[in-house]
């Protein structure tokens, strides 16, 4: 028989939070694509920018030119920076 302390209920509820949140921005991208795309900046802000830089080289996420022009800015799909972090939140938890 498996025991639940409140760790692990805390656990389990955030998991289940950080669901609905990727749930949510999913259903954005699908519907509302324009929604979805954040700046640079604001990836690095919400995400940090090692977080960033490292999913980029392990091809997790892709950048985006907003425009054809080479000093144009990057862009990143929310729901696929969430999707990382969330991954890699669970991958860590799993792993413990």
């Amino acid at each position: 028989m498996v025991t639940l302390t409140f760790n692990n209920l805390k656990e389990i509820q955030n998991f289940f939070m950080q669901m609905s949140e990727l749930g949510a921005a999913k259903y954005a991208k699908r519907f509302e694509p324009c929604k979805d795309s954040i700046s640079q900046r604001e990836a690095y802000r919400l995400f940090g920018e090692q977080k960033i830089k490292f999913w980029l080289r392990k091809a997790i996420i892709s950048k985006v030119r907003q425009c054809e022009s080479e000093n144009s800015k990057f862009s990143f799909s929310y729901s696929e920076c969430l999707s990382a972090a969330t991954a890699e939140k669970m991958t860590m938890a799993i792993s413990y």
